[in-house]
């Protein structure tokens, strides 16, 4: 048989793959990676997106192409970032003054990012719009940062309306949450909600780099029902404070600087899984493919009980170490406890024996490939998706 020499082939094979990335490049140079709509009913093609955009309220009536998007929405394959911070919201007063309260949570990360000098993903899933309110991008001040970026996935009123849900809820926390994780770029996800602020320890966690995969982290929490003589962690700050009255409101226990210790890991019984979940909502962090592994929180259109059901699925059915933090890694921003009065939404888990769970007879979980959207044509039904740096241009 009639070889080629060795140096011929490498060559002829540079040669090739010089001329595929040169062909990539002119291809890409010539595709459109969105459409902009005017007022008068005609469009426009975009090769690329601008800097700025003119008007939040409409976003200048710009909408990703296919392939554009689905780069927006690409988890990737390998972290972009230490830590993707994944909450769940929409514009609807929760609770009262959820104005000020999401904007110091927005300015919380914001500190937490420079302070730590940390590539941070702050992943906002907005669930449901509602109708005549403003986005979450036209309403709060997002700053910028070298190592912040923001990006948000809008979960449309057809995709939540195609999910179960549990007595009329307006806002799925676990479903949402969910979409966040598959999403996340970041090594660790912290799922936590939009009244919170990161304490000095989390700060220190985070520079000290101290979590390691196949474990899951919570932190003490005191309840959310008390609204006198606060303990530390519940917080009650003034309108539009500060950066240093922000970053001061939450000094828990604290360690020394840059050298933080989790504690070992804590065996979950049931004696104790109601106390070291407590709260857990507004504090569980894990590797991304840990929170992959247990499948997220189990998607059942309620509210409440999903994040103390996901700590004994994880602790118990994948026997995933659980690190609970007693010195806590945020405080709360007090509020009124809304979901407490609307009883019927809740999760239905009087069927559910937590000791079973324990002693593996049975199992609560998503079903693989039917959970964060995975099983809904979320192109089709219009998800969202945008990613930006912040700040303002002048």
């Amino acid at each position: 048989m009639l070889s080629l020499p060795k140096r011929p082939i490498a060559v002829i094979a540079l040669v090739s793959t010089a001329l595929l990335l040169t062909l990539l490049y002119l291809i890409s140079l010539h595709s459109n990676v969105a459409v902009k709509h005017y007022k008068d009913g005609s469009s426009e093609n975009l090769k690329r997106l601008p800097l700025a955009v003119e008007n939040t309220e409409n976003l200048d009536g710009i909408v990703l192409t296919k392939n554009r998007w689905e780069q927006c929405l690409a988890p990737g394959n390998t972290p972009s970032y230490y830590l993707s911070i994944v909450i769940v919201t929409r514009m609807d007063d929760y609770a009262e003054n959820q104005y000020l309260r999401f904007q110091n949570f927005l300015d919380s990360a914001f500190l937490l990012a420079e302070k730590t000098q940390t590539p941070t993903e702050m992943l906002i899933v907005e669930w449901n719009p509602p109708e005549n309110r403003r986005r979450v991008v036209d309403v709060f001040r997002f700053r910028q940062s070298p190592y912040l970026s923001y990006r948000i996935i809008t979960v449309p009123k057809a995709i939540h309306d195609a999910l179960p849900n549990r007595g009329n809820s307006p806002l799925h926390e676990f479903e949402g949450k969910n979409v966040g994780i598959q999403f996340a770029r970041g090594e660790f996800v912290v799922c936590t909600n939009q009244d919170d602020i990161w304490s000095h320890n989390f700060h220190n966690a985070v520079k000290s780099r101290v979590f390691r995969k196949d474990m899951i982290y919570l932190q003490h929490q005191d309840p959310h029902n008390i609204h006198e003589n606060f303990p530390p962690s519940i917080v009650d700050l003034p309108p539009f404070a500060d950066d240093e009255t922000l970053y001061e409101a939450c000094k828990l226990n604290e360690h020394d600087r840059d050298n933080f210790e989790v504690p070992e890991p804590t065996k979950v019984t049931t004696q104790n899984i109601l106390h070291i979940a407590d709260q857990a909502g507004d504090f569980t962090m894990a590797h991304r493919d840990t929170w992959k592994r247990v499948r997220g929180y189990r998607e059942t259109g309620g509210v409440a009980w999903m994040d103390i059901e996901f700590i004994c699925t994880a602790a118990w059915t994948f026997d995933i170490p659980v690190v609970y933090n007693e010195q806590g890694f945020t405080c709360h921003q007090h509020h009124s406890n809304v979901w407490e009065k609307t009883p019927e939404r809740h999760t239905d888990n009087k069927h559910i024996d937590m000791g079973e769970i324990m002693r593996k007879e049975k199992v609560y979980l998503n079903t693989e490939g039917q959970w964060g959207l995975q099983h809904i044509d979320i192109w089709k039904l219009q998800l969202e998706c945008m990613e930006f740096k912040g700040g303002l241009y002048l």
